[in-house]
């Protein structure tokens, strides 16, 4: 069954194995890793830190942090350590805990929604703090459909799983459903070349029509317009 667009509170995906994954051991260079910024940044809130490293390319460093904020059961920081893993990023690739963690991932973000987006920061405690109750459901849902995104991602490739390009589909329908751009368009090709589901236009033109109302500019698209094509 598939989520639907407008419900109040959402059925978490297949339950992955329980554990948070432990934190990686801290890297050699940690020691000699640039020094954080004097302010806007907590040294005690790991995604952040991650986030930072990240951003300055000191990838074993970054993933360490990232595998902190996971083992605490950060959303961000799963998906996170999950892409770290999935794509060797500082750290040995492991396909198959990406994809367990990108599963844990997904289910932390459902929780998080129906809940209200209580675990669902960004940044220290403090400035979640003054988020209001819908920007932190907007993160939530972010959170929700990049996992969902990646966990399509990784059955359409066999990226720690077996490659199955009809899971892949239910799981970009999903992801679509919750209003991610580029699963609605992908979701059209699929439609559109009958892959991993049964060809249908009109439901390649229904998902095309959905990424342009959100601003995908889409390559020879003025077909889907057509009143043919209409619900």
């Amino acid at each position: 069954m598939f989520f639907k667009p407008r419900s109040t509170s959402l059925a978490a995906p297949p339950r992955p194995e329980t554990s948070l994954p432990r934190p990686l051991a801290a890297p050699l260079t940690l020691s000699s890793a640039p020094p954080l910024p004097a302010e806007g940044i907590d040294p005690n809130d790991p995604l952040a830190v991650a986030i930072f490293y990240h951003e300055k390319e000191v990838l074993d460093v970054a993933t360490y942090y990232f595998s902190v904020a996971a083992a605490r059961g950060h959303p961000v920081g799963l998906f996170m350590y999950a892409m770290s893993l999935r794509h060797g990023w500082g750290t040995p690739k492991n396909e198959t805990e990406a994809f367990r963690l990108l599963q844990k991932a997904a289910e932390s973000a459902v929780t998080d929604l129906n809940s209200g987006g209580g675990a669902a920061q960004i940044g220290s405690t403090s400035d979640s703090g003054r988020l209001g109750a819908g920007t932190l459901k907007a993160i939530a849902t972010t959170e929700l459909t990049l996992a969902i995104y990646e966990l399509a991602t990784s059955f359409k490739h066999g990226w720690g799983v077996p490659k199955s390009k009809t899971t892949a589909t239910y799981y970009l329908n999903i992801a679509a459903l919750l209003g991610d751009v580029d699963s609605q368009e992908e979701l059209g090709e699929c439609y559109l070349r009958g892959d991993g589901v049964k060809r249908d236009k009109r439901m390649a033109a229904k998902w095309f029509r959905e990424a342009e109302r959100q601003g995908a500019r889409l390559v020879q698209s003025s077909w889907i317009w057509k009143p043919k094509y209409d619900p």
